[in-house]
């Protein structure tokens, strides 16, 4: 399945086409999704120069985003990347689907396939080092999303087939697996000896690592309509922040569910269907005690992480994890473009276009994008691997995958991993 984002609600639409006469639907016809072009560099911004802090060297990629807080420094990587090594990690997208990238742990590369097997790779050569299938006893079918987490010599997996697991990082061996109330998308976060895991169903469940037991629970409002995957907590400094389908979001003391805060990220300004949904995707990232989340419902903001206060706030949207770098928000919107914006104020820098089809400028899905070697990498589902200039968004290198990419890549040791939806590994160093 290519098409990256999907909508899950119940729709009537599909009996109309098993009559065999055609009936003329009257009424009028409204648009479903809206492709107008909004961004605008702001004024303020005319004088700024976008200059990146010095790189530094990336040890591991351990949990999506990066890490608990959803944040990376600037990584260090070569200026001209070539293929290293690629492996199949087993089956990829097609009845089930990739929601998650892979993880690296020191020298090792960590992968979930879409049947629910984790796999561990050498990240020097590919090797394999071990495999573990995580699915239940008789079930065997493909899984829809999962992910993976690092902590204290373990993987923690989410599976859609409502488990939660750890396994020993070594062998692959399962440690403990407690089952969840519904089926779970998002990769789990790790923070601090705890588990952090959102449901489908919209309720986090919080765990001991070491035992699996859970320690307190914590719900938002259920959404029978939403978008295909959900954002995994993020944690920093004592206080998880939950970004629910719901649009609403949470700030929690991690000792014991307590709330610090609570806030709604939704938007009143589009009135087509697709786009009035407040669902959160993208992983909210928090830097220098700001925490910056971005709706699908072309809406994002920046709180305090202790007060709860609203920074600032834009009319911008999307469902792609946004790369906060030097005091500059990196980020793909609704529109395929890709922007910088001032992390303190959200100001806008510079706004660029991305490629698409001019029919459909959402038949090609970009992901991304990450900061690394003084570039912005940005993959998409036409296998194009796109290197950016971060001081006005202009094109510096562009690689053919031969491939479609429907996942971020990663990076760690000056290598860049990406998962394509074919279901192989890829590194580039």
């Amino acid at each position: 399945m290519k098409k990256h984002i999907s909508l899950v609600v119940a729709a009537a639409l599909a009996l109309a086409a098993c009559d065999a006469q055609k009936v003329p639907i009257t009424g009028t016809r409204v648009a479903v999704v809206n492709y107008e072009n909004s961004v605008k560099v702001d004024a303020e911004t005319k004088d700024v120069s976008v200059v990146l802090p010095p790189s530094e060297l990336g040890r591991g990629w351990p949990q999506v985003g990066g890490g608990a807080e959803h944040f990376m420094p600037h990584l260090s990587l070569k200026d001209t990347i070539e293929p290293y090594w690629a492996v199949s990690i087993g089956s990829g997208n097609g009845e089930g689907r990739f929601l998650s990238s892979p993880i690296v742990n020191e020298e090792v590369v960590y992968a979930l396939d879409t049947t629910g097997r984790v796999q561990a790779f050498q990240a020097s050569s590919g090797e394999v080092l071990w495999e573990s299938d995580i699915s239940p006893e008789g079930r065997q079918d493909a899984i829809i999303g999962g992910g993976l987490a690092y902590g204290n010599g373990k993987i923690f997996v989410t599976s859609p087939h409502a488990e939660v697991l750890a396994l020993d990082a070594k062998s692959g061996q399962i440690l403990w697996r407690i089952f969840t109330t519904s089926p779970v998308r998002a990769a789990p976060t790790y923070a601090d000896g705890r588990l952090y895991v959102l449901t489908i169903s919209n309720q986090l469940d919080i765990l001991d690592a070491e035992s699996g037991v859970r320690l307190w629970e914590h719900a938002g409002i259920t959404e029978h309509a939403g978008l295909l995957g959900t954002a995994s907590p993020v944690v920093s400094k004592g206080v998880v922040v939950v970004t629910y389908s719901s649009g609403e979001i949470f700030a929690l003391k991690s000792e014991n569910g307590h709330q610090l805060w609570t806030e709604t990220l939704s938007s009143t300004r589009r009135p087509d269907s697709l786009s009035s949904l407040s669902h959160i995707r993208a992983l909210p990232v928090i830097d220098q005690n700001k925490v910056i989340v971005i709706g699908h419902n072309h809406k994002m903001a920046a709180y305090d992480l202790r007060r709860g206060e609203r920074l600032w706030e834009r009319n911008i949207g999307g469902t792609r994890t946004p790369a906060v770098i030097g005091g500059y928000i990196f980020m793909i919107n609704s529109h395929n473009e890709i922007l910088c914006l001032t992390r303190d104020y959200g100001q806008v820098v510079w706004v660029r276009k991305l490629d698409s089809e001019l029919e459909n400028p959402h038949k090609v899905i970009w992901e991304g994008p990450i900061v690394a070697g003084n570039k912005l990498y940005l993959v998409n589902t036409r296998g194009v691997l796109l290197a950016l200039d971060p001081a006005n968004g202009n094109t510096l290198a562009e690689r053919q995958l031969n491939a479609s990419v429907s996942l971020s890549p990663v990076v760690a040791h000056e290598t860049l991993y990406l998962l394509t939806d074919g279901g192989e590994l890829m590194a580039f160093h």
